[in-house]
């Protein structure tokens, strides 16, 4: 008789593993990793965030801009992307980084004394991805180019 109680018990054995197994999937990554560059008027931007949002609705993506204008995004799904940049949020931390500097030296904040580069403001449009007028096509090993135009 034990014989047959292992035996049964076996379908229930994989379903629990299959169940754990599925559990496991809701952790993964669901997209990819993509870099880019953010220019302005064909010269890298120095400093701040980019914002992607699918053009059919679901989550958006954002990163921070590098000095040398790069940017890179984590689990982001290939689509079709409006892009927003925004450097207005960074006007204060940069004037407060100059002023501190000037004065203070190592005193200043962390996220102030972490920022480099110039601070170049991108037209006020191109804040929001819905008047900005930017698009992307996020694909599994391609890089992104934002290219902004001041006028």
């Amino acid at each position: 008789m034990r014989p047959a109680r292992c035996v049964a018990l076996v379908p229930i054995l994989v379903a629990l593993v299959a169940l754990v197994g599925c559990g496991q999937q809701g952790t993964q990554l669901k997209g990819i990793q993509a870099t880019g560059t953010a220019t302005l008027d064909g010269t890298p931007l120095e400093m701040g965030l980019i914002m992607f949002e699918p053009e059919g609705g679901g989550e958006s993506s954002s990163s921070q801009i590098t000095k040398d204008g790069s940017f890179k995004l984590y689990d982001i799904k290939p689509g079709r992307y409006k892009v927003a940049v925004m450097t207005s949020m960074y006007s204060g931390m940069a004037a407060q980084g100059k002023k501190a500097a000037a004065t203070a030296g190592d005193g200043r904040p962390v996220a102030v004394r972490d920022l480099e580069g110039t601070l170049r403001a991108v037209p006020a449009k191109t804040e929001k991805a819905a008047t900005s007028g930017l698009v992307a096509e996020v694909k599994a090993g391609q890089p992104i180019t934002i290219a902004i135009d001041s006028k």
